[in-house]
């Protein structure tokens, strides 16, 4: 399950099968069959999509296969960067969108923004350290 350059083709395709499992196993404990089912039936095409993406010779197919190059990773790294800031100010917003509907509470949304705050410092101190 090698892929043609470094890494390996099965990797990304793993890595949606397990996370997709959790989510099911999840929805059934929260007593909801049917949403795990149909979790596990698109994570199961997640999954073929990213093993058969990742076999192919493209920039984002080295990336899924785990077997980038510099480039590759820097691509990676700012796609990467731009989605977490479209979260983080989604986040943000949810949460005052949250405290105007409930005259205070942010609700999970703040728990996330602090989370977000938070690891944001401390990654960013220890990269700074690495620099």
């Amino acid at each position: 399950m090698r892929g043609t350059k470094n890494g390996h083709r099965g990797s990304s395709a793993a890595i949606l099968l397990v996370g997709g499992g959790a989510v099911a196993v999840a929805a059934w404990a929260g007593g909801h069959p049917g949403v795990a089912a149909i979790v596990v039936g698109a994570y199961v095409v997640l999954a073929a999509i990213a093993f058969v993406w990742s076999g192919g010779s493209g920039d984002v197919a080295a990336i899924l296969r785990g077997g980038s190059d510099e480039r590759q990773r820097a691509i990676d790294l700012r796609a990467t960067a731009a989605a977490g800031s479209v979260t983080a100010l989604f986040t943000v917003i949810a949460a005052i969108v949250n405290i105007a509907r409930t005259g205070g509470d942010p609700g999970a949304y703040g728990a996330v923004c602090v989370v977000f705050g938070i690891s944001y410092g401390v990654a960013l101190a220890v990269v700074r350290r690495r620099a």
